[in-house]
């Protein structure tokens, strides 16, 4: 597609000459009315009777999700938010014969698989415990897609998810400037201490990073004061991104922009282009030289001044090859969710000598030596339908905002992608709230397809 066809897309004036034609594989609900998901009854006039019966637990939805992104709960031990909100949530489900819309999404269906596929490992786990620990958070990540794609069901509903994404990412870096914390022995910006998940620094600075193209459409799509606090929020999310000096960090920025560059206008491509070369100047002029240094040392064991970060390089290329040899060992089980640390210290020990006890710090290699390539490959699925179904949206779809949302959220899901080869976050997080996102935008924009065509067919046989 060239320049003057990608401009014209985004531009309001010219999208009828972009319709959705009908052979548009779209994340569409079945036509014919499940008994176990009432539709809506059509009142005289085309009003729906009861179709805003969902809103109350639409809105539990969104409080759920700023503290399942933001992860304050994990730094105030007594606020079990989830555990109140999560029975509310499936009970809202049951009450507005909900329970089965995620099968509607090809994204819902892989992580359903994925999560099946985790369950069947258990049995041949290394250490059959543990296994089972991490296959209950991932089922808790689970419910959270089961949750958005039941309560997310229109696009002004998906709008409402991605602007609460984003406050908890705005929320996120602000706490890391202001309160701090990290890891015990760093000396590079995380959120909270110990075993809190935001407390290493690349897993906030993939949170952050991740958050930045749901700022940015919020800021598009606000007005007044909403869309200066959108703005704002840019400083506090990359001015805390840049100082975990995170380098998988930069590299999923890095592969976002190149994205937002090929398919946004000229005036979005000189606003990011202008505002990513105020960030690296004021970046290279008030960051430490420790935090710079870090970023000259993408997988290289060498580097002057970044001796720490080179070490790091150095580890992750060991634990690369480990779970990949892994991996070919045990294809098609794996060693069980969550056991790559423990089937390492083993095979070490009986080789006689001491195990490394590290993740791979690669999700993928994570997957496949701990659930095999199958569980691999389901997760894979999930992703690449997250992405690609976006696609049609981004570059047919009437309305322009819809189409800028579904830029954005594909924007989110390449990073994350991008990230999660450097960190072993596959089992819950971020990345599952951005797959759920980009599940509810396929569905709610198949949804409104759908009633457009029944409201056309009625004023046809009038």
């Amino acid at each position: 597609m060239n320049l003057s066809a990608i401009q014209k897309m985004n531009d309001p004036a010219t999208v009828d000459d972009y319709a959705l034609p009908e052979t548009v594989a779209l994340e569409a609900e079945a036509g014919t009315p499940r008994a176990s998901e009432p539709q809506a009854q059509v009142a005289p006039g085309g009003r729906k009777r009861g179709a805003e019966f969902y809103k109350p637990f639409h809105y539990l939805l969104l409080i759920y999700l700023f503290f399942y992104c933001s992860r304050i709960p994990e730094m105030i031990p007594a606020f079990h938010v989830g555990l109140l909100l999560q029975p509310l949530l499936l009970v809202g489900m049951i009450m507005t014969g909900t329970t089965k819309t995620i099968y509607q999404s090809s994204v819902g269906r892989a992580m359903i698989w994925f999560t099946g596929w985790m369950l069947l490992c258990i049995p041949f786990a290394t250490w059959k415990g543990g296994a089972f620990d991490q296959f209950t958070i991932a089922l808790q990540a689970l419910l959270l897609i089961f949750f958005m794609t039941a309560f997310i069901r229109s696009i002004d509903d998906c709008y409402r998810v991605m602007f609460v994404i984003a406050l908890a990412m705005t929320a996120v870096g602000i706490l890391s400037l202001v309160i701090g914390g990290g890891r015990e022995g760093s000396n590079r910006l995380g959120l909270g201490t110990g075993n809190d998940t935001l407390s290493d620094s690349n897993f906030l600075a993939l949170f952050l990073i991740v958050g930045l193209p749901l700022i940015w459409f919020s800021a598009s799509v606000k007005k007044g004061l909403l869309r200066v606090v959108m703005i704002l929020a840019v400083i506090p999310v990359m001015a805390g991104a840049a100082e975990t000096g995170s380098r998988s960090g930069l590299l999923a920025l890095g592969a976002g922009i190149i994205f937002f560059l090929i398919f946004a206008t000229m005036k979005q491509r000189i606003i990011i282009v202008g505002g990513g070369l105020i960030f690296f100047i004021l970046a290279g002029a008030l960051l430490p030289p420790n935090i710079l240094g870090r970023f000259t040392t993408i997988f290289q064991a060498k580097s002057a001044g970044a001796e720490e970060a080179a070490e790091s390089a150095e580890t992750r290329k060991m634990l690369l090859g480990k779970s990949l040899d892994m991996t070919l060992h045990h294809p098609i089980l794996g060693v069980g969710p969550g056991q790559f640390m423990v089937a390492e210290a083993r095979e070490a020990m009986a080789a006689g000598h001491r195990g490394v006890w590290h993740y791979t710090h690669n999700s993928y290699t994570e997957l496949s030596s701990e659930c095999g390539i199958p569980g691999l490959i389901f997760y894979l699925a999930a992703f690449w339908r997250a992405y690609r179904g976006l696609t049609p949206i981004r570059n047919r779809y009437p309305r322009a905002s819809t189409r800028r949302a579904a830029m954005f959220v594909q924007m989110a899901v390449l990073m994350a992608a991008i990230g999660a080869f450097f960190l072993s976050i596959a089992y819950g997080g971020i990345l599952y709230a951005v797959l759920g996102v980009s599940a509810a935008l396929q569905l709610a924009v198949g949804r409104e397809r759908k009633e457009s065509m029944q409201e056309q067919a009625l004023v046809a046989a009038a």
